[in-house]
Order: structure tokens, then sequence, then C-alpha cells
């Protein structure tokens, strides 16, 4: 009979079969593809609004700024008004990705108007509409309150 030395038997074995380590990777990478595109739970935007700095007042263009956090499902809409005018020029937003702690988002929209245009007006305000709102959330400011 033959001896086999064990260095010798462990060289001439099968190596183990990958396919037990693949197979639980393959399942943890489908486990947080789905973990990161759960549907986190419903939340409502917290609201803020923000004048022109007095800097900002010197120069040509305003911005004024409606500040959206914190809040899901990612749909949502922002309308200006100016004097109770509804505004459809001028206005840039920008939401985050979704917050990787909790799955929240958060917007800002910008209104830019030539600063004339914004000194000639009184009431800035921005109306959120989102489905965790039972009405539109208003936030809004005097600007002859903001130069007091």
């Amino acid at each position: 009979p033959r001896l086999h030395s064990p260095c010798q038997s462990a060289l001439e074995s099968r190596p183990p079969s990958p396919a037990g380590p693949v197979r639980a990777l393959r399942i943890w990478k489908q486990f947080l593809s789905w973990y990161q595109q759960k549907p986190g739970a419903d939340a409502k935007p917290s609201v803020f609004i923000f004048p022109p700095s007095k800097e900002q007042l010197e120069t040509q263009t305003v911005s004024v700024v409606c500040l959206l956090n914190s809040f899901f499902p990612r749909e949502v809409n922002v309308k200006w008004k100016v004097d109770g005018v509804v505004q459809s020029s001028g206005i840039l937003d920008s939401v985050t990705e979704q917050d990787s702690k909790d799955s929240t988002y958060s917007l800002s929209s910008t209104l830019s108007l030539p600063t004339s245009q914004y000194l000639s007006h009184n009431l800035y305000s921005c109306e959120v509409t989102h489905k965790t709102l039972a009405s539109p959330l208003v936030k809004s400011f005097s600007r002859n309150e903001c130069e007091a």
C-alpha cells in the first residue's frame, strides 16, 4: 500500500466549493439593495423662509429662500407668492438625495428677482404642499418688517 503524507493529501483534495459563501454574499447584496430602497415612514416637512441679506440688497439681484427639511416621500410642491400673486419665473428648486440616517429629503427653493422688483413689493410667501399636510403650509415675511 502506498502511504500519503498529510501534505500530499491536502494538495490532491479539491478545494471547498465557493458556492456557499458566494450565495451568502448574493443574498446580503439583495438585502442591502432592498433596505436602501425601502420606503421610509411619511414625514412632514419643516419649513423656513429667509429674506435676502442686507449685503444682497446692494446688488442687482436678490434671492428669497424657502427651505424644507426632513420630509418623506419626495414628492412636494412649493409655490411662491409675492403680494399674493403666484410667481412662475426666477425659481430654482434643489432637492437632496435621501438622508442615510432617516431616509428623508430636504429641498431649497430659491426665488431670484431684480432688487428693484423686490423693493417694490412687501409680502413674500412660500406655500408647501405635501401628502403629510392636510392643507398647504405657508411661511411668509413682510419686507418692511425685515428692514425695521
